[in-house]
């Protein structure tokens, strides 16, 4: 077997869009490993029954196109009508059959790198970092369970930035990089063959962008141009064989930042005839949620969100070893109110009753809105996009003027997701704006990252537009390799 046979990699999603799913193999050292596990968002069935819906709406790929054994689970599949205790009960005494799939590793909490967790076998080692698994945590307990996001059984790793993980020889470093969500990472993977870097999803504009370079310089430290030697310490330097780098935006770029975000949102409250936004970003990302908070308190607004964003950001604010996630603290900001949940027959969750008990033995019970109350309150304010849901869009005050902010970083949310919503929002009457500062790296961005890396090969994923890659580097030294779903590359 020569070197350059020794690696393969399959590429099962992510190829013309979204939804990554790269298998590796390391066929000297006979590992097998995935490289997140996602869905096709575009897809997405909102309330799927189970799992075969989603394999027939090609969410996720079926088991037999893997070369891998028993990669579903068997006997941990959430069935409706249950309870999660009494699936629980029912799994107590269950086990899957063994596997021959090493190890997932996720690089970040996003559902087109992780959606499809809940339905593997739980045999399977799922490499994750540790607060990552805390926003999948903080998401499944204020959410109702559900089939794709039932994960009892599953069988966590996890991992933080400096550690090395070891599966059948193959090294894996997982490195942070700045993305819109905390807790995003890049994989460098030490194979027999040299190594090969996964960049997860990616930015170089945005608040933490020395995350990214602190992956570049990773890379560096373990390959030093493209031969392989040892130095006078006699440590081993190995070329980087292949990058398999997204591209989300490498076909259009603008120049943006979350400062600017903030100076646009500023400019936005400040000499026009708007009372309230509805305004609409992805919950984890936490620096936009940074940024809605700092704007009400400079400009004397309010900042209204629902309950289940309050539980899970006071999960977030409340994690021993993350000093990052400790602001904006859910408590002590004034300016933000909470909308209660209503329920048939006056029922509580749970983590509704957890939020509140938290909320009164602090003092600050007053912070709470009944629904019918938003329409009457006289401040200014932002309101989470929530409201578009029947009962709120009833309950805003007519009096007021209102508008839309779309502010979510992903590029596909907007194209897909948001056309009925600004359907509605038309017939309500309500004029639309889009500030916006992306989680993903722009096209010279793209080139600086892969450059400095200086792989032999590139494989674009996580794109719409993957040939523009060929143009990109078209005068380097880079080879770029356009992947087909289901086809095997030697390198």
């Amino acid at each position: 077997m020569s070197s350059e046979e020794r690696i393969k990699l399959n590429f099962y999603g992510g190829i013309n869009g979204i939804g990554n799913i790269i298998l590796l193999e390391d066929l000297k050292y006979e590992t097998k490993i995935l490289l997140d596990f996602g869905a096709n968002t575009k897809k997405l069935i909102r309330y799927p029954s189970n799992l075969d819906e989603i394999i027939n709406a090609n969410i996720l790929p079926q088991e037999k196109d893997f070369p891998i054994k028993n990669l579903y689970s068997k006997n941990f599949l959430f069935e409706k009508g249950l309870t999660k205790s009494e699936r629980d009960r029912e799994c107590a005494d269950k086990s899957d059959p063994e596997s021959d799939l090493d190890g997932v590793l996720i690089s970040h909490a996003h559902r087109d790198h992780y959606y499809g967790l809940p339905f593997l076998n739980r045999n399977i080692p799922i490499f994750i970092g540790e607060y990552t698994k805390k926003i999948l945590d903080a998401k499944s307990k204020a959410s109702a369970v559900s089939v794709d996001n039932y994960y009892t059984g599953l069988n966590w790793r996890t991992f933080r930035t400096g550690d090395t993980i070891d599966i059948k020889g193959v090294k894996i470093y997982p490195v942070h990089v700045d993305h819109s969500i905390p807790a995003a990472y890049g994989f460098i993977i030490h194979t027999s063959a040299g190594l090969v870097v996964y960049s997860g999803d990616f930015r170089m504009h945005g608040p933490l962008k020395f995350m990214t370079f602190d992956l570049i310089r990773k890379v560096n430290e373990l390959s030093k141009g493209n031969e392989q030697f040892e130095n006078e310490d006699n440590e081993r330097f190995i070329k980087v064989i292949a990058l398999i780098c997204e591209g989300t935006f490498v076909h259009k770029a603008s120049i943006e930042s979350e400062r600017r975000v903030k100076r646009d949102l500023k400019i936005l409250t400040r000499d026009i005839p708007f009372d309230y936004f509805i305004v609409k970003y992805n919950l984890a990302d936490w620096d936009r949620f940074r940024t809605f908070v700092e704007i009400t308190k400079q400009i004397g607004w309010k900042f209204i969100i629902t309950e289940k964003a309050a539980y899970f950001y006071h999960i977030l604010n409340t994690d021993e070893n993350w000093m990052s996630m400790r602001n904006p603290n859910i408590l002590d900001e004034d300016s933000i109110l909470i909308v209660e949940q209503e329920n048939k027959n006056s029922f509580l969750y749970g983590w509704q009753k957890e939020i509140r008990n938290i909320f009164r033995k602090n003092h600050k019970e007053g912070r709470f809105l009944k629904l019918k109350e938003i329409k009457d309150l006289k401040a200014k304010f932002f309101l989470y996009y929530i409201a578009v849901e029947k009962p709120y869009r009833e309950n805003l005050p007519r009096y007021l003027v209102g508008a839309f902010i779309s502010t979510d970083i992903d590029p596909y949310s907007e194209e897909y997701y948001d056309s009925d919503l600004l359907s509605q929002l038309r017939r309500l009457g309500f004029t639309s704006y889009r500030i916006q500062a992306s989680g993903h790296a722009k096209p010279h961005d793209i080139y600086k990252f892969a450059t400095e890396i200086n792989p032999d090969k590139i494989f674009p994923i996580h794109s719409e537009h993957p040939k523009l890659f060929t143009n990109l580097f078209k005068n380097t030294s880079i080879n770029v390799i356009l992947p087909e779903l289901y086809s095997d590359y030697f390198i």
